[in-house]
């Protein structure tokens, strides 16, 4: 073979390498970002904590650590996702699902300090940012959940009998959302609800670098409606932040769910804990459960509450509901979905009315074509007609039985 063919071959080998390289380059510096939705150490927000973190040995689950979270890509798929506490030395894969959620756990030493990071690499190789999440924990066996109890243990009572001074008295003054408004929150509070029964679980205590005392609880309420006279119960979890003045805690902020100050959440909450569960919300003065991501069932102040069947005379199905006083058929319009299951997935019920006796009460074609499913799902929200926002949904009920 001539010299001039083997450089024209070894040019074009040398070509196409760079063409396969710049090619894999171009592919690998995508714009996809991969991060995590939601990271929490020990039940309390990742982020927040600061770069420096004491957590307390009396307070972890079975004596260990435990990082939850959810990874993300905003065009990949989520390969693997790998946590390291010795910085970097070595890193173990987390226990992942399919729809990004991960979990990590170990037993940690009293004392010792450990240098943490979260890792998480999509189906091309591309990494988050590492650094990012860099946190040195320490494992005390300082009890300074008794600090934390008695603190909870005065704003429960205090709560439970609707004394605001006694409870504000356990507010710090920097309160993060302002402490005026978190006292008429409260008052609202004592003139919308009876009964008040509150109790809590402590699940994890953890302390800045900044001197603030990061708290995971979990409760479980029922509280009486003034206006309505109905009960409403709910169980979730949720998070607060104190302030340490010596050997007392006082609040410096509270996470929605609020167990406290739910008058005026939007000005009370400084974020909320992710939850699946329903919780007792208060809209135009209404008291609801509701499972929407929080300010989403503000949205119109128009909540539909107790959805019923009136009667179902084939193929006519007459369904009621009760809303606020405010609502008129000026200013808001229904919005009725079906399913064929109780959890959906939700589907408009897009034909038209038969009759109406009022914007709560009305008459629809119940879907004779799907009842093959034996039971037809249906639920409703109000829709503003000046803005198009919605609701929150109504409770579910059932038609069932094919005609």
């Amino acid at each position: 073979m001539s010299t001039l063919k083997l450089f024209a071959i070894a040019f074009i080998c040398l070509a196409f390498t760079g063409v396969a390289e710049a090619k894999w380059w171009i592919f690998g510096q995508t714009e996809n970002e991969i991060s995590t939705r939601y990271l929490y150490l020990n039940g309390v927000s990742y982020d927040e904590l600061g770069d420096k973190v004491t957590v307390y040995r009396e307070t972890l689950p079975d004596g260990r650590l435990v990082l939850r979270g959810k990874a993300g890509t905003t065009s990949s798929q989520v390969g693997v996702v790998q946590v390291s506490h010795d910085g970097k030395a070595t890193w173990q894969e987390a226990a992942r699902s399919d729809d990004g959620t991960f979990e990590y756990g170990f037993k940690p030493e009293i004392g010792k300090s450990y240098l943490m990071y979260v890792k998480i690499m999509d189906t091309t190789g591309k990494s988050n940012d590492v650094e990012a999440t860099r946190k040195e924990v320490t494992v005390s066996d300082q009890n300074i959940s008794a600090v934390i109890r008695k603190a909870m243990d005065a704003l429960v009572s205090a709560y439970r009998g609707e004394d605001p001074r006694g409870f504000m008295a356990q507010v710090s003054p920097d309160f993060a959302a302002d402490a005026s408004i978190l006292d008429s929150a409260i008052r609202r509070d004592f003139t919308t609800f009876d009964n008040i029964d509150l109790r809590y679980t402590l699940n994890n205590v953890s302390a800045s670098s900044g001197g603030k005392v990061f708290v995971a609880i979990s409760f479980a309420r029922s509280i009486t409606s003034t206006k309505s006279g109905k009960t409403l119960s709910d169980k979730a979890s949720t998070e607060f932040v104190f302030s340490l003045e010596g050997n007392t805690a006082k609040v410096f902020s509270m996470k929605n769910p609020l167990i406290f100050g739910l008058s005026d959440a939007e000005n009370v909450a400084t974020g909320s804990v992710p939850s699946s569960e329903p919780t007792i919300r208060i809209s135009n003065d209404e008291i609801i459960l509701s499972n929407l991501p929080y300010g989403e069932d503000e949205a119109t102040g128009a909540n539909p509450t107790n959805l019923a069947v009136v009667s179902l005379i084939y193929p006519e199905l007459t369904l009621t509901f009760d809303a606020p006083a405010s609502v008129t058929s000026s200013d808001y319009k229904r919005a009725l979905q079906w399913s064929t299951s109780q959890i959906g997935p939700w589907n408009d019920d897009t034909d038209p009315v038969f009759s109406q006796v009022s914007l709560t009460t009305f008459t629809v074609h119940c879907r004779g074509e799907i009842w093959a499913a034996g039971t037809i799902y249906y639920r409703l929200a109000l829709e503003k007609i000046s803005s198009g926002e919605r609701s929150s949904w109504s409770n579910v009920v059932s038609v069932g039985a094919t005609p």
